[in-house]
């Protein structure tokens, strides 16, 4: 028996994309979070809210989840400009490249709801 997810490939690359992050959030930032002093912490489960709004409203093809997802990309480029540079906390792991990950989930993300969000026929009730 062969089964068929009825997601065409756009929607599923944006939700995996979306999905790698929530889950990198959930099990690496928000317990780092935890243990900086300040807000961090709430911004991070807001931000990893946002994710699941995201996948969840695109699983529904809802643009507003590509918003979302574009938001949580754009954030994900600046969040480590913040954190290591600004406020020059060092990484968790002492690592100095570790930045490269997040923004190149984030590029990914971005460039993935653009792509989405250009394809019109996959948002049209048929």
């Amino acid at each position: 028996m062969e089964y068929k997810l009825k997601l065409p490939i756009e929607l599923q690359a944006v939700i995996a994309m979306l999905l790698i992050q929530l889950v990198h959030k959930i099990v690496r930032e928000i317990p780092g979070s935890l243990k900086l002093e300040g807000p961090g912490w709430i911004i991070t489960i807001v931000f990893s809210i946002l994710l699941f709004a995201g996948i969840v409203l695109t699983v529904f093809r809802n643009k507003a989840g590509l918003v979302l997802g574009i938001i949580c990309g754009i954030w994900m480029i600046f969040q480590p400009i913040y954190i290591h540079i600004i406020r020059a906390i060092p990484d968790q792991n002492g690592i100095w490249w570790y930045p490269i990950f997040p923004w190149i989930q984030a590029i990914l993300i971005i460039y993935f709801c653009v792509i989405l969000w250009n394809n019109k026929d996959l948002f049209t009730k048929s």
